[in-house]
């Protein structure tokens, strides 16, 4: 069982990406503070860079050999899949990655007090209301069995399902 949980979190009249930290007794609303962001922008670009070169040249390298054997127009289509599959697989696995280094160093962070959730498969509505009173409904982007394994570390119960 993990002992801390991060979702990316919208409010639905927003347009700030937010993070959901949930610890044992406590769910936070962490807005990242804009150094944070800087290094994850950084850090993104590095990679985005490292992957468009060493990528790029093992599957060019893999486009001449399978053209020996195959069409170039097949070669091609296959490249060019290869190639953004694996662009979309660094940038949805860094976007989960990331999120530990954007809610460590807060801009800000507020309490709250989780009312209620509805599900939507891939994604929850959340109710939820701050400290000071503030009602709010949060749009989580995590699929249900996470999401509900995390409720529990909240209240205090063990995470275990059945």
């Amino acid at each position: 069982m993990r002992d801390r949980y991060l979702f990316s979190a919208d409010r639905t009249s927003s347009e700030y990406r937010t993070i959901l930290e949930i610890t044992a007794g406590h769910a936070r609303l962490v807005t990242p503070s804009a150094a944070a962001r800087m290094v994850r922008w950084v850090v993104s670009l590095f990679l985005y860079v490292a992957y468009t070169g060493l990528a790029g040249i093992f599957l060019v390298f893999s486009l001449v050999l399978v053209t020996s054997w195959t069409p170039a127009w097949v070669a091609t289509l296959l490249f060019a899949i290869l190639w953004f599959g694996g662009f979309l697989a660094l940038f949805f696995w860094w976007d989960r990655r990331s999120l530990p280094l954007l809610a460590d160093t807060p801009a800000q962070a507020v309490e709250l007090l989780l009312l209620g959730a509805r599900s939507f498969g891939t994604f929850q509505e959340v109710r939820a209301r701050t400290m000071r009173g503030e009602e709010m409904k949060l749009v989580v982007d995590v699929r249900a069995p996470r999401f509900w394994e995390a409720v529990k570390l909240l209240e205090g119960r063990p995470a275990a399902f059945g």
